[in-house]
């Protein structure tokens, strides 16, 4: 089972993004908001992979965003920022406690979580920003 083709996000501020599907591979899929362009592209990959065996078997997933601007001398620049779960296949985990870190990590991020407008609030991401920690 796959994500939608077409995912519609809201950024920080409430407004939506639509990311429409580039590409799919064995490993995952790679998706390009339908307002930016090649030259200057915002996008969203999804990837999957596993590492170990038996009870040291790990299933890595990550979801990366990236947006690429021009800077004054029209030279690419790239921010990335990556969500990554590593989760053992041992049953000493349920999805219950990996939601729940995932639940800790947007309450970080969004200072309490997101309204109608966006996140609650941006003070921590923006002294995480600072390198503050």
């Amino acid at each position: 089972m796959s994500l939608s083709d077409t995912l519609t996000l809201d950024n920080a501020t409430g407004t939506e993004a639509t990311f429409a599907l580039q590409g799919r591979d064995t490993s995952g899929a790679r998706r390009i908001d339908t307002a930016s362009s090649l030259a200057t592209p915002q996008t969203l990959v999804i990837k999957h992979s596993k590492s170990g065996v038996g009870q040291n078997a790990v299933d890595r997933h990550l979801v990366q965003l990236s947006r690429t601007e021009l800077d004054s001398n029209g030279i690419a620049r790239t921010a990335i920022v990556n969500f990554t779960m590593a989760v053992p296949q041992s049953t000493v985990f349920s999805s219950t406690e990996i939601l729940d870190l995932c639940g800790y990590l947007v309450d970080l991020i969004t200072d309490g979580g997101w309204t109608a407008s966006g996140f609650a609030g941006t003070t921590a991401l923006t002294q995480l920003l600072r390198n503050e920690s």
